[in-house]
């Protein structure tokens, strides 16, 4: 189907009928995709670039989880710095004062709690191209397995104690979004999967994937969406995937309509799953390592473009 727009032509229309005098008229052929359940219109040629592409994915995309959301209430702001066991905690555990962003806004200064209880994280904004720029911390009252403490032993820990049992601290939870949450001092989509080792992460906020690999267990915060991964070889051949010039072709122009670059644009795409047998899938995790180092440049985007096509 053909859809024509109109574009000012050069010159500085001072009203509507200089306006029309100034229009050029564009027609662009469009072709409908269906997309994970929904219909895209994409122009022709980003269309015929990716139609080999299109398809369901081996992999799937997921929401980071909403540390940073809540007011601040969990994200660090200063700290974790090591301290003393405080009086009547139990000693053979590990201690740090943090101050929380709700906490400096409150007046609330530096606290301790349980160094088990402060989690590294990324936000959107720290991902570039091949790595995660940045970290920073958060509180979490859950296991280093990603599972959420129960009532009983929340409790029993300092965290409670130095801060989750001030009221002010649960009215701003339990203000707080709910999805997914059983209780109030859970945070949202924190789970195993987000706690896990190997990830490919991307940003939320963005005209194409701009993904990064994540080895060292890091949480991806709501503003940043990832997949999780077997090893850090698959983690490789997955970012040099999504930095395919026909896959970011449909996402340029879908995702001024969506807004985000969402976890379910994963699945639009026909991502085999690793197989470190496959001559292609080695050179992808080889160029992904070198993307992770350098960052992407034409060559690779180029070379990346090639080897997607190929199937083992």
């Amino acid at each position: 189907m053909t859809f024509a727009y109109f574009e000012a032509g050069g010159c500085r229309p001072a009203d509507l009928d200089q306006l029309a005098a100034c229009a050029k008229v564009r027609r662009i052929d469009m072709a409908a995709a269906d997309l994970g359940g929904r219909t895209y219109w994409l122009s022709k040629d980003a269309y015929e670039a990716a139609r080999g592409l299109l398809g369901a994915s081996a992999y799937r995309g997921r929401a980071g989880a909403g540390f940073s959301t809540a007011r601040g209430v969990w994200l660090v702001e200063k700290g974790p710095t090591p301290a003393e066991p405080p009086p009547g905690a139990p000693r053979g555990r590990r201690y740090v004062l943090v101050e929380t962003r709700w906490g400096r806004e409150n007046g609330l200064g530096p606290f301790p709690v349980e160094e088990d209880f402060v989690f590294r994280g990324f936000l959107g904004r720290d991902v570039e191209a091949g790595r995660v720029a940045g970290y920073r911390h958060f509180l979490a009252p859950y296991r280093r397995d990603g599972t959420p403490l129960t009532p009983e032993e929340l409790r029993r820990t300092l965290l409670w104690r130095s801060y989750l049992s001030n009221e002010a601290v649960q009215k701003a939870l339990k203000a707080s979004a709910k999805y997914g949450r059983r209780g109030w001092w859970h945070i949202e989509r924190m789970g195993p999967r987000a706690v896990a080792r190997y990830k490919v992460a991307w940003r939320d906020v963005a005209d194409r994937f701009i993904p990064a690999v994540e080895a060292t267990g890091a949480v991806p915060a709501h503003t940043a969406h990832y997949a999780v991964v077997e090893s850090l070889e698959e983690a490789y051949y997955l970012l040099a995937f999504l930095l395919a010039p026909q896959i970011n072709a449909v996402v340029s122009e879908i995702s001024p309509w969506v807004g985000h670059v969402e976890p379910g644009f994963l699945s639009y795409f026909n991502i085999p799953n690793y197989r470190p047998h496959c001559p292609a899938h080695r050179r992808l995790a080889d160029l992904g390592r070198e993307v992770s180092k350098r960052g992407i440049d034409a060559e690779a985007e180029e070379e990346i473009g090639r080897l997607v096509k190929e199937r083992c």
